[in-house]
């Protein structure tokens, strides 16, 4: 069974070209150097650079350091439409999967530091271990080749550990732990309950300690989320709302997803981390180590962050994260002791695609400002096929009152699917998924013989939501998994 997992924490972007790299195009390394090295001509391209940003949609904050020192913080648009608060330097942000990373560099102390071995075993650490999962290691769920799925739950459910634990101990590994690559959300909650049950303090406490060393204080979950600060959608619901269901985040999203952090925060952070002064210079080189080859050999897994070597600007580290409200990425070009964190919440221009824009500007090379294409507004007709028929039923169910969400959930769902959760708790996913999609027209749609795929308008989200639905035949087409985002 494919794992219910709506509204997850964005997956690093994967590729075989660096996405900067086609930006700023084949430039020599001495060349970027030299056009860098100018703060002030620098800072009026990223100003331009900005400002057509600004001009074509963008809305969120950029942060720029260079040598440790911030050269560019600016904000576009509002983080809270429905008081006029626009975004600047003091707005708090979902940083998504960039969580990892703060992770993987808590990890690679504890491992550095003789607290933890990187060869830990899940059945060292857990009783009743499945014995398929037995032998994974910390190191392979550190770079995620322990062969998890991506999720195993609702980011948004309101379960505790035991639940999390149970569901991930169940799912159904992609490979044999140790012989492939899959981004798991699944092995990093994991790795975080073992560093907490090594350090005997809780993942935000040990965090926050840390990251007070270097006078940053405005990064965590619950305990360093400030509504007033927080960004806001147009609905009005704030990142507690939006990304953690309006309660303390779940070990869906602890240790993998869903912290908050400020673009001031984000430049101290790495910067702390890649001077060494955050964590050890030895439990940074660990952590940097480009340890799992992600495919195709331009990009390998560290522990919690990316490393790739491009030929123009040389040594690369970086991560990227999201959900279907808010998008960041962060970036450093460690040969020219630059740092870049960019965070949105909307898509058409989104964090990954607004870094690969200053990047160039940076260096005084052509950059083009291209948004991905508007998503239509306009209803497609849903096709009179049994997936059409089903997407039909799923769209009323949401726009329906409970009893007719379960009477679809109950109809339609495998029994896999049926016994993943209690009722209760798909009803609770079904209601927040109505919260953002009920009634809303489907603007796309797509089917195969295993798959349905469609799209969603929902201006709450800044577009079009992609759903996919994995089909089992029966007697009537069966849900077999739900991706959404």
């Amino acid at each position: 069974m494919k794992a219910l997992s709506f509204l997850r924490c964005g997956a690093v972007r994967i590729a075989s070209a660096l996405g900067l790299a086609l930006a700023v195009g084949t430039v020599a390394a001495a060349q970027t150097a030299d056009t860098g090295s100018d703060h002030a001509a620098a800072s009026a391209r990223l100003s331009d650079a900005f400002d057509a940003l600004e001009a074509a949609g963008f809305t969120g904050v950029i942060g720029l350091s260079r040598d440790g020192e911030t050269v560019f913080l600016r904000g576009a648009g509002m983080a809270d439409a429905q008081t006029g608060r626009p975004y600047g330097p003091d707005t708090q942000v979902d940083i998504g999967s960039i969580t990892k990373s703060y992770t993987g560099m808590l990890a690679a102390q504890l491992i550095s530091d003789g607290t933890l071995s990187a060869e830990l075993r899940l059945a060292d650490v857990f009783d009743d271990v499945p014995a398929d999962k037995a032998d994974i290691t910390l190191h392979q769920m550190l770079t995620h080749a322990a062969g998890f799925p991506g999720g195993v739950g609702d980011d948004l459910a309101d379960e505790d550990f035991d639940t999390f634990l149970a569901n991930a101990f169940a799912a159904p590994l992609m490979f044999e732990p140790g012989t492939g690559y899959a981004y798991s959300n699944v092995g990093y909650s994991l790795a975080t309950a073992i560093m907490e049950r090594a350090t005997g303090q809780d993942y935000e406490s040990l965090l926050r300690e840390r990251l007070a060393m270097a006078g940053i204080h405005h990064t965590g979950y619950q305990t360093a989320f400030d509504g007033d600060r927080s960004v806001h959608l147009e609905d009005g619901r704030d990142v507690a709302d939006a990304s953690w269901g309006g309660h303390p985040p779940n070990w869906n999203l602890i240790g993998n997803g869903g912290l908050v952090s400020t673009a001031p925060d984000m430049l101290a952070w790495r910067q702390a981390w890649s001077a060494g002064e955050l964590i050890s210079p030895a439990a940074r080189d660990l952590g940097q180590t480009p340890f799992q080859d992600e495919g195709g050999g331009a990009s390998h897994y560290g522990y919690g962050l990316v490393v790739e070597d491009d030929p123009a600007l040389g040594r690369i580290y970086w991560h990227n994260g999201g959900n279907p409200h808010f998008n960041a990425h962060w970036r450093e070009l460690a040969d020219h002791g630059l740092i870049l964190f960019v965070a949105t919440d909307q898509r058409r221009l989104n964090a990954d695609r607004v870094v690969d824009v200053l990047t160039a500007a940076w260096f005084d090379q052509p950059w083009r400002i291209d948004p991905a294409p508007a998503a239509s507004r306009q209803a497609v007709t849903l096709p009179e096929t049994e997936a059409g028929q089903l997407v039909a039923g799923f769209m009323a169910a949401l726009a329906g009152d409970a009893d007719r969400r379960r009477a679809f959930i109950e109809a339609r769902f495998t029994a896999d699917m049926l016994a993943f959760a209690p009722m209760d708790q798909h009803l609770a996913m079904f209601e927040q998924i109505a919260a953002d999609l009920g009634g809303q027209p489907v603007t796309g749609y797509e089917e195969t013989p295993s798959q349905v795929r469609f799209t969603v308008w929902a201006q709450a989200m800044g577009g079009g939501v992609p759903i996919v639905i994995d089909t089992a035949a029966g007697e009537v087409l069966h849900i077999a998994g739900l991706q959404i985002g």
